[in-house]
């Protein structure tokens, strides 16, 4: 689960007890697909559903976990900034922090951070972060934060609105100190791809 927060990209992980963290996952329930299993933990880890959500892949290297051979079928979500986790053990860190977690949960982490990075520009991926309606600058605080990279505002608002996934509502909000800002929203919310132009990611 990946969501953006005070301007710093973040995942939610579990806290093991030991000093050691997991993300959050489940074994598949009787009946379940993993795509149903993964839509109810996250629902039950923080209280939201119909949110972007997307298989990843596969994780089942044989020495993968100390328990047995327990192979995983990860999937990704991106949620809003304001879902507070319901499971008392659950909290958001940065995403580049996160060097005590377990198993192969580094390279799951690695691999989300690799999707969402790549869709970024491709696909209305952000959709899942952002609210319904939103700035120009909203947009460009998480496309910043996930592609830990600056754009210039201008630069940003002509490329965003060029790859034809987002729309003006026709509202503006109000600024304190400076003109309202226009608002526009993502033209669908489920899982799609627009005319995207690729963008130089920065590392830190």
């Amino acid at each position: 689960m990946l969501s953006v927060r005070d301007h710093r990209l973040v995942v939610l992980v579990l806290d093991r007890g030991d000093g050691s963290l997991a993300l959050p996952g489940g074994l598949v329930g009787p009946g379940e697909s993993p795509a149903e299993t993964a839509a109810r933990k996250l629902i039950e880890k923080t209280g939201v559903g119909d949110l972007h959500l997307e298989q990843l892949a596969t994780f089942g290297r044989p020495d993968r976990d100390p328990r047995g051979w327990i192979p995983t079928v990860a999937h990704m979500a991106l949620v809003p900034p304001d879902t507070q986790p319901t499971d008392p053990a659950a909290a958001w860190v940065p995403a580049d922090t996160t060097g005590r977690l377990v198993l192969d949960h580094p390279e799951i982490l690695a691999t989300a951070l690799d999707r969402v990075r790549g869709k970024l520009w491709w696909s209305n991926v952000a959709a899942g972060i952002l609210p319904r309606a939103f700035a120009i600058a909203d947009a460009r605080d998480v496309y910043e934060a996930i592609g830990q990279t600056t754009y210039d505002p201008a630069t940003f608002s002509r490329d965003l609105r060029a790859t034809g996934l987002i729309a003006a509502t026709g509202d503006r909000r109000e600024q304190t100190g400076g003109r309202p800002a226009a608002l526009y929203t993502f033209s669908r919310r489920e899982p799609t791809w627009g005319a995207g132009r690729r963008k130089r990611v920065k590392p830190d």
